[in-house]
């Protein structure tokens, strides 16, 4: 049964996307808030679960790729993605009958709802990440051998192309190769599927789950409640609570093929004195605790600001501050051996298994 969003369920989305991908600029995800709520006051939104379509209905997969410009430094003129899925329906000769976000954090945690809005489709409950990873080869469709293709793409001034490549890694290639061309950023539409293809291999409740994170992160209640709060919606544990003492940049060499900002964070745990290291490239993708492994990309770890309980961006740390570092498990597809393949450290240029390997 499909669920009437709210504006404050958008706030709370809000949050809850910056949440899970807390070493991204929220600015892009405030400027899309500010638009959706101005949208909503002519036209309600509603979130659709992915059983509500019909199996052979036509989905997609709608968000942002960017390539170094960031998107509040060139603001979408709002016709991008309608753009796209125009295109997607010429090329197959069939119509979208829903949207579904490209990953579940980040601005492409709250573009479907916007572009549900000026569409009129219905945005799913689902995605093929659970999370954002930076690749869009990285995805649980791509593990279930869901085409990536065709792909649309609309960029800065209006311009348009349509990739068609069967093997994912190459349509990466060529998508990072023309957004640069386009600007810097470009909407975009890949992954037609099927609904029931959707089914069988995306990963479910994710934007719910956001709306949830949000509403426990902008609760009035103390850090502690809304830390137990998150350790039961998330199964989330607290690594430590550290103050940092170095912040490193460019650490260690970077593909040219991965959007990266390299750095390293080293923090001295309140309690205990352990050190901390933090392994940083886009997002957190590894945390050593004296030396060893205590989170590993696909793991999720997040900074929650340790007096207010907010989320607390690498970008914003500074040698001094006090911050609580959060890991939680990613989906369940990540841990397969597959899923590994696409996410572990050794994915990032960081020549490490993930401890998981081998008994997943």
């Amino acid at each position: 049964m499909s669920t009437r969003i709210t504006a404050d369920d958008v706030r709370c989305l809000r949050t809850g996307a910056h949440f899970l991908a807390c070493a991204i600029d929220p600015t892009a995800i405030y400027v899309y808030t500010d638009m959706i709520l101005r949208a909503m006051e002519h036209q309600p939104l509603e979130l659709a679960a992915i059983d509500e379509l019909a199996p052979d209905d036509l989905v997609v997969a709608v968000g942002m790729v960017t390539q170094g410009l960031f998107i509040a430094d060139m603001p979408p003129v709002g016709d991008e993605f309608i753009s796209c899925i125009s295109a997607i329906e010429a090329g197959l000769g069939r119509r979208v009958r829903a949207i579904y976000p490209l990953a579940a954090a980040n601005i492409n945690g709250i573009i479907p709802l916007m572009v549900g809005l000026q569409s009129s489709l219905p945005v799913i409950d689902s995605d093929p990440m659970g999370r954002v990873f930076p690749l869009i080869s990285q995805t649980t469709l791509n593990m279930g051998g869901v085409a990536i293709s065709p792909i649309a793409m609309t960029g800065v001034t209006g311009e348009r192309a349509l990739v068609e490549a069967n093997n994912p890694q190459r349509a990466e290639t060529l998508v990072r190769a023309l957004v640069t061309e386009l600007g810097g950023w470009a909407a975009t539409a890949m992954y037609p599927c099927t609904a029931a293809q959707l089914k069988e291999h995306g990963v479910h409740g994710s934007v719910s789950r956001m709306i949830r994170i949000g509403q426990i992160l902008d609760a009035e209640t103390s850090v502690e409640r809304k830390f137990q709060m998150l350790a039961e919606l998330l199964g989330a544990t607290r690594v430590a609570r550290a103050r940092v003492s170095h912040i490193e940049g460019l650490s260690r060499p970077t593909d040219l093929g991965l959007p990266a900002q390299p750095s390293s964070v080293t923090l001295e745990d309140e309690s205990t004195g352990q050190i901390v290291r933090l392994e940083i490239q886009n997002e957190i993708l590894l945390v050593l605790v004296d030396g060893a492994i205590a989170a590993a990309v696909p793991d999720m770890v997040t900074l929650l600001n340790s007096e207010h309980g907010t989320v607390a961006s690498p970008d914003d740390l500074r040698v001094g501050n006090v911050v609580d570092v959060l890991k939680y498990p990613a989906a369940a597809q990540w841990y397969s051996p597959a899923g590994l393949d696409l996410t572990e450290p050794k994915a990032f240029g960081i020549p490490l298994r993930h401890p998981r390997r081998g008994h997943a």
